[in-house]
């Protein structure tokens, strides 16, 4: 008899629950509305959030800017953003927050676009920010064009580097159930977009979820659009089309979002932003789209006005008066009479580590955020695969009399077994992806994308986990682990995710006790070990240094004289 005691209910400050090397992950609640149709906001006010919901929109794309969080070094501002997720997440909305903008403090370059001078400067911000929206912002953007000048001073291999893999390593530690999105490059070839995709997924396209693009016509066609990202011969010294970018890189089946394209009123008329939106829309979601394989589409932009710049891009005339441009109703139209398969994690349980030859059966829990009836008879089913052929798994189907309509949740049953030996290696690690497919092959909905340890030697066992403590500024404190290793172990500190080193007031940085001479601001923060043996690593909870006066111990009753 199966064991289907695994939830499905939302929990949103609390997204996942370490259980032993278990991981239980239950992500955010599902919209009300498709998941497919999205629209920029930069950072929206009530009205114009009203106005997303009454569009029919569902996904919301919002700068997360470094330079107003943090605007001087350990001081931040959070106030702004605080009311801009509580606004969104009142009114369902699904969130995409980019990170991005330097702060003047951080870097030797131009305020806004420079090199940050430290990276852990930058993944501690990271690490902050989604540790604080955790569970509430479903997707992170990581810097907004990178291959554009006026957005990013720095190389390719600069954003790589100092950018994307610290972001990824601390979103990944705050946020573990959100999705990761990169890089949402410029589609210019004069500043190397075909290269710097290329990469981007070549060097971090394991650790991404999504690869987010932005592509503008020049002549304020839909069909330029559809043509760079889907039907451009791969010609000689020309760039290709991004649909054959992906394929020559091994992203193809992997999701693909549009996150930024457009028209200005002011130079095309109303009625051609109406156009270009209806042209688009059914390119890719029509009922006979001209190209099917784009997950979501954000367009750009929800209302004109002072955004960075005053724009007529916007669907919405923000004045004193909001007006409802065409376009407005062109999209709100599309929304409600399109057809589509869109899908979001609920919730899933897969152990961290499996033995050889094992047989496990893994559950994931999906919602359909789409608009049609998931059935046995449409073929739909959640997908789980591997890179290696040593491995099956086999997915549960849909029972001949259960139906998913818009808005429910479906617990599919898979089955994992095991390659049946390592062939000599101690440990072997697997990454498992998962998306909901339907009987013609077409892929659609969030992704599922796990590593997982292959090995028959007993993994790490934290018994004793580190506890949250506040102490005075000037104090000594200290964090200690226990564990039960049957190899020998290794320990790895780290503060918001970044590893520490011993010295400056801090030794035992690669012990189970981990020492603070001297606390003050620079030190609070979350505190976590990564414990690593023969098979590999599991990472302890994390423990929260805190300032504040210690009371002191003082019994609240009298003391039995037995």
């Amino acid at each position: 008899m199966k064991n289907r005691s695994i939830s499905s209910r939302t929990a949103k400050r609390h997204p996942f629950l370490v259980l032993g090397t278990l991981a239980l992950f239950v992500l955010s609640a599902s919209p009300s509305q498709a998941s497919t149709f999205g629209i920029n906001a930069h950072v929206p006010l009530d009205p114009i959030a009203d106005e997303i919901v009454e569009a029919g929109i569902t996904w919301v794309r919002v700068d997360f800017e470094w330079m107003v969080i943090e605007p001087e070094r350990d001081a931040y501002s959070w106030q702004r953003y605080d009311r801009l997720i509580d606004r969104l997440e009142a009114r369902g909305l699904r969130i995409y927050a980019s990170f991005g903008s330097t702060p003047g403090w951080a870097t030797s370059g131009s305020a806004f676009s420079g090199v940050p001078k430290d990276s852990t400067e930058w993944q501690e911000f990271c690490y902050l920010v989604a540790s604080r929206y955790r569970g509430r912002v479903d997707a992170w953007g990581i810097w907004n064009e990178p291959n554009l000048p006026r957005f990013w001073e720095g190389t390719r291999t600069q954003y790589l580097e100092i950018l994307l893999l610290p972001a990824i390593e601390a979103i990944r530690t705050a946020d573990p159930g959100a999705l990761i999105c990169a890089p949402d490059l410029a589609h210019l070839s004069t500043y190397d977009w075909a290269d710097w995709l290329t990469a981007v997924i070549q060097r971090a396209g394991g650790a991404i979820d999504i690869v987010t693009h932005h592509v503008y016509p020049s002549y304020g066609r839909a069909s330029e659009i559809t043509y760079d990202l889907d039907q451009k011969p791969d010609l000689p010294l020309s760039s290709p089309s991004v649909r054959d970018l992906l394929r020559d890189t091994g992203w193809w089946g992997r999701p693909f979002w549009l996150t930024e394209t457009g028209i200005e009123t002011e130079e095309y008329s109303e009625n051609r932003q109406a156009t270009f939106y209806e042209n688009l829309l059914a390119d890719w979601f029509g009922p006979h789209p001209e190209a099917g394989w784009m997950d979501r589409i954000f367009f750009y932009h929800m209302f004109d006005g002072p955004q960075p710049a005053p724009t007529s891009f916007g669907i919405i005339e923000d004045g004193a008066v909001l007006r409802r441009k065409p376009a407005f109703f062109a999209y709100q139209h599309f929304i409600s009479e399109a057809e589509i398969d869109d899908a979001e994690i609920v919730a899933h349980a897969i152990p961290a580590f499996i033995g050889s030859d094992s047989m496990l059966e893994v559950s994931v829990t999906v919602r359909n955020t789409g608009t049609t009836t998931w059935t046995a008879a449409s073929g739909h089913i959640f997908d789980l695969q591997t890179e290696t052929y040593a491995w099956a798994i086999a997915t549960e189907l849909i029972g001949p009399d259960v139906e998913v309509p818009p808005g429910e949740t479906h617990e599919f049953w898979i089955e994992v077994q095991a390659a049946p030996d390592l062939s000599g290696e101690p440990t072997r690690e697997v990454t498992l992806e998962g998306r909901m497919i339907l009987g013609n092959g077409h892929r659609f909905g969030d992704p599922l994308r796990l590593r997982i340890v292959q090995t028959d030697l007993p993994e790490p066992a934290v018994t004793l986990q580190p506890r949250s403590v506040t102490v005075r500024e000037g104090s000594r404190t200290h964090f200690a682990i226990e564990t039960h290793s049957e190899s020998p172990v290794r320990y790895r500190w780290r503060r918001n995710s970044v590893e520490l080193e011993d010295g400056e007031g801090i030794t035992g940085s690669r012990t189970k006790w981990l020492r603070i001479r001297h606390v003050d601001q620079s030190l609070v923060g979350d505190f976590d070990c990564i414990v690593t043996n023969d098979a590999g690593s599991v990472f302890t909870l994390p423990a929260r240094l805190s300032l504040g006066e210690v009371l002191p111990y003082r019994p609240t009753g009298r003391l039995s004289p037995n």
